[in-house]
């Protein structure tokens, strides 16, 4: 019988060139000082808005580039597992068991904007792909865009698409978990919603919208659509669909780790 885990959820980092990336070091600091046994990153780590289709030709557009993108997010991965890495090298030098977690990351749409240029222009089939972002040299597992990935029964994904549109379910997490009968933790949308339920047979479902793990605020928000939850998720005690949740926000971050 397996032991009940403890995963590590981090929600849309939407990473770019001139936001703040402070607050992932902390979650690095979060990381080395919890050690759960998974992360799992839900995806849009990387925001790419050099290849984005809503603004362009825009002034806002001006200036940026595909190169910019990739090296401003890899820095940003790198800060966030710099913790980590630092760990595991006081481990090896000292002979002791390396903490090395499960590290899940699954494709979000923003990331997905970089497997649009060879589709689009099937000269660059070869050239750009997600290797450019040197994900699974830092021992991500990648998981395509929109591949549920399941652990001890909890599907995590960027978001789950309704079978028959391909969009996104709406409503709430209780609607989700309803339409898709599975215990889930997803990103996408900013807010934090969580809903769980119990099954006929005795066990319970969880159901997750993990919110946001950035500080920026994105401009086509406006105002208000800016004032929403962002911060980490870890699932306690993960066995058979469910587990404790518990929230970490960024702002709890900050006063524990920030100088």
């Amino acid at each position: 019988m397996t032991q009940p885990q403890r995963i590590l959820v981090l929600p849309d980092a939407q990473v770019k060139e001139g936001v703040d990336t402070e607050h992932l070091a902390w979650a690095g600091q979060y990381l080395v000082d919890k050690r759960p046994d998974t992360i799992v990153c839900l995806g849009d780590f990387f925001d790419f808005p050099s290849l984005s289709f809503y603004d362009k030709g825009t002034l806002a557009f001006e200036g940026r580039r595909l190169i910019k993108d990739i090296e401003t997010g890899k820095a940003a991965m790198e800060l966030m597992l710099n913790p980590l890495k630092e760990l595991q090298a006081r481990q090896r030098a000292a002979k002791k068991k390396v903490y090395e977690p499960r590290m899940v990351f699954t494709m979000g749409n923003h990331c997905d904007r970089l497997m649009r240029v060879p589709k689009n222009s099937p000269e660059f089939e070869g050239f750009i792909n997600y290797d450019l972002l040197g994900l699974e040299q830092h021992g991500w597992e990648v998981y395509d865009f929109l591949v549920p990935v399941e652990i001890e029964g909890i599907y995590f994904v960027h978001f789950l698409a309704n079978p028959f549109t391909g969009k996104p379910y709406g409503g709430t997490a209780a609607n989700i978990i309803k339409n898709v009968g599975k215990s889930f933790v997803q990103g996408h949308r900013q807010c934090l919603d969580v809903t769980v339920r119990p099954t006929i047979d005795g066990k319970m479902q969880l159901g997750i919208v993990a919110g946001a793990f950035y500080t920026h605020h994105e401009e086509y928000k406006g105002p208000s659509g800016n004032n929403h939850w962002r911060g980490m998720v870890m699932l306690n005690n993960v066995k058979d669909g469910y587990g404790d949740p518990c929230f970490i926000s960024i702002d709890y971050l900050k006063k524990k780790y920030g100088k």
